[in-house]
């Protein structure tokens, strides 16, 4: 039921879903931060009944920090950006999926990330965590670039860098290439058995591929060259995407998402007069369309 956006006892929930987590913001009706939350993955991709689940317990966090009861979960209006909901398939599905909440709109996790970004106000961001995609908002029209699942995309993402990792590794251990310390580094991590990459990846998530990005990260602080090598590509990658997003029309592009602030130093110079920093993050884009749901009677 829609209620009036004046009503200061409305209670909003942010929900920002993605490969890796799913984190929640509880807001009063005046803006204030009353409780926060986290879970596990939240992609829809997972399955709408882990999602919610996901979902859920964070929210539970979120009231058990404001000090309400667990069924106040009724009560509130919540948006949500989840990974995912760039396919039809899957806003289909989540359309006719019940949820627990008095109003619920959701929408594909960089599309609030762009909203929380800007405001509102025409710009573009790319999203850079486990997956990666592009998302531009001009003149009320949606720009999209890439996002087309770990199979076939998210490139410049923390879930294919940690694959490409995997796959150096892989090649130096068999010869193909020289040694490097992160192959090494990896290897031992598996026991220096091929085999126990092999059977690790057969139900691998891209969550799981991301968890190695710090690895490369932390080799490249020790001037690995390799290491710097694989973040090069990865940085020229998010750049393409950012002058897609520009050639869209889009006077500026944030970076978000957890890979965002350890790329920027190796991002290329002649894309860093398009970027601009986000005004407020996913969550904050999540609850305004929380809030987007609220009309005057």
């Amino acid at each position: 039921m829609k209620i009036s956006e004046q009503d200061k006892t409305a209670l909003f929930l942010g929900i920002d879903g993605g490969g890796s987590g799913c984190r929640v913001r509880l807001c009063d009706g005046a803006g204030n931060v009353i409780g926060q939350g986290e879970a596990g993955a939240a992609n829809t991709l997972l399955g709408l009944a882990k999602v919610f689940d996901e979902i859920q317990a964070a929210t539970s966090q979120a009231l058990a920090q404001a000090g309400l009861p667990a069924d106040t979960i009724a009560q509130l209006h919540a948006g949500a950006g989840l990974a995912g909901l760039s396919l039809a398939r899957e806003r289909d599905s989540l359309a006719t999926y019940p949820h627990p909440f008095a109003t619920f709109r959701a929408e594909a996790d960089a599309y609030a990330a762009c909203l929380g970004a800007h405001g509102g106000d025409d710009g573009g961001i790319v999203v850079v965590g486990t997956g990666s995609c592009g998302l531009a908002l001009v003149g009320g029209e949606v720009h999209t670039v890439s996002g087309w699942g770990f199979a076939l995309s998210d490139q410049g993402s923390g879930a294919a860098l940690g694959r490409t990792a995997l796959r150096q590794a892989l090649t130096e251990h068999d010869g193909i290439v020289g040694s490097t310390p992160l192959g090494r580094w990896i290897m031992a991590h598996f026991q220096n058995l091929p085999e126990a990459i092999f059977l690790w990846a057969e139900s691998a998530s891209p969550g799981d591929y991301a968890t190695f990005a710090p690895w490369v990260f932390a080799a490249a602080d020790d001037n690995e060259g390799s290491a710097m090598a694989l973040l090069g590509r990865t940085a020229a990658d998010i750049a393409r995407l950012v002058e897609a997003l520009i050639a869209k029309g889009a006077p500026g592009v944030a970076l978000v998402g957890g890979l965002s602030k350890p790329i920027l130093p190796w991002l290329p110079d002649q894309i860093r007069p398009m970027l601009v920093a986000a005004r407020h993050d996913p969550l904050h884009g999540a609850i305004m369309l929380a809030r987007s749901e609220l009309v005057e009677p």
